[in-house]
């Protein structure tokens, strides 16, 4: 992959392509595949260089793989993005029909902004992912694929995140959501010490919910998944314990709190299943929290004596009092987005003028130096030898081009009064 200009005019941004699939768009079946708790992101980022693109990150992480690329002029690669997601989830591109997508131009910008706002995860304001999408960014430099144009949209989705975060309550709804689940606990059962809780699922929200839940007391954490690898890779990071999953209805029966989060599309936890805990539990109550998208928690089971059951939208309503509601908040965070990709477009816009107003700016430094060697010491004079000198080729040059084409002469005028914002009509015309 080479990082030299393209042999056209055309504006890179207009080819700028987002190609990825998420944990919402791809069945079951591919999500453990795909979503590793380690992405390969080098393995993937060598081969997205192998492709005719002149720049190009990959967003690798526990909950989405998309691929922000500049293709080359006249370059087609969707094809071969799809190809590189299917081989990481070991299935055939046709297997990922329907559950891919993508974004050109300003919309594959304003898609990479809201990722890194937070507005585009499985719960709303989750931390990690800006920490990732700055990964992402780092490898994309170390292999010397982020060129001018990527640099650029990362800062700009940068500045968007730390907006988000500072004006508006998304920082607060994922943090405020948990709080609500640890006063939840703490009015059902008093005390945190000495109880257990069973973590079901690997979701990002079920980190932060287990994580305060430790910062609350909870000692006693146990993490199960139906990947042994995840499961064990992730207890190792937290410092808690796992265990295989055909054990999950015996430690079922001992958790007093139960986080499911494996958002498979299938009923995790089923009411019978709960059902059968409590009864060996002798009716000792159960917090269960489903913080699964789509739910994991079968509906009704709540219904049981002694189960209490609190999903996202419940731990919402709880946290809105404080936060302001999830709907006002991103409505908030989406105009903040749009502001910085305006503000962005805008100054890719004006980059063509840019060389110009630079070697302007040198050349009127050059003549203030003439003037000042010249040892005229007398302020008028000097700065109207100045102004004589900055005016002398430029008027030259408006006389002879006016001169060979009249047609011109409006044209010329309109411009030099909206470069030097002059009055319209004939007001300090020099009259010499």
């Amino acid at each position: 992959m080479s990082l030299s200009a393209p042999e056209t005019t055309e504006d890179p941004l207009n080819r700028l392509l987002l190609f990825g699939v998420n944990a919402r768009t791809v069945a079951a079946p591919l999500r453990d595949a795909l979503f590793a708790e380690d992405p390969d992101q080098a393995s993937l980022i060598a081969a997205v260089k192998n492709l005719n693109c002149e720049e190009a990150l990959v967003l690798a992480t526990c909950e989405r793989l998309e691929f922000l690329v500049v293709p080359r002029p006249g370059q087609r690669v969707a094809g071969a993005l799809l190809q590189l997601i299917a081989a990481a989830a070991g299935c055939a591109p046709a297997d990922l029909a329907g559950q891919s997508y993508s974004h050109m131009g300003p919309d594959a910008l304003r898609h990479l902004l809201g990722v890194a706002a937070s507005l585009d995860s499985q719960v709303l304001g989750e931390p990690q992912i800006l920490g990732q999408v700055k990964q992402c960014y780092r490898a994309a430099q170390e292999a010397g694929t982020a060129g001018p144009l990527l640099a650029a949209a990362a800062q700009a989705a940068f500045a968007a995140a730390k907006r988000v975060r500072r004006e508006t309550p998304v920082g607060q709804q994922a943090s405020s959501m948990t709080l609500a689940a640890t006063q939840v606990a703490r009015d059902l059962f008093g005390r945190f010490d000495g109880l257990n809780l069973l973590w079901v699922g690997l979701g990002e929200m079920g980190e932060m919910l287990s994580d305060d839940f430790a910062a609350a007391g909870v000692t006693q954490r146990l993490l199960m998944h139906p990947s042994p690898h995840r499961a064990e890779a992730m207890a190792r990071r937290l410092g808690c314990n796992f265990a295989p999953w055909e054990e999950l209805e015996q430690h079922l029966a001992e958790a007093d709190i139960v986080i499911s989060d494996a958002g498979t599309g299938r009923f995790t936890l089923g009411h019978a299943q709960v059902a059968a805990a409590l009864k060996r539990r002798r009716h000792r109550p159960v917090l269960l929290i489903d913080a699964g998208v789509p739910a994991d928690i079968e509906p009704g089971t709540g219904d049981l004596e002694d189960a209490f059951v609190y999903d996202l939208d419940d731990l919402e309503r709880l946290a809105s009092r404080q936060s302001g509601g999830r709907a006002a908040a991103s409505a908030m965070a989406w105009g903040i987005v749009e502001d910085e990709l305006a503000a962005f477009l805008r100054a890719q816009a004006e980059r063509p003028a840019i060389p110009s107003v630079v070697a302007l700016r040198h050349h009127f430094d050059a003549v203030r130096q003439q003037v000042l060697e010249s040892g005229e010491t007398d302020a008028e004079a000097a700065t109207r030898l100045l102004v004589n000198k900055l005016l002398h080729d430029p008027s030259e040059a408006l006389r002879r081009a006016v001169a060979e084409d009249p047609a011109l002469a409006v044209q010329l005028e309109d411009m030099i009064r909206r470069l030097f914002d002059l009055p319209q009509g004939g007001a300090g015309a020099d009259k010499d």
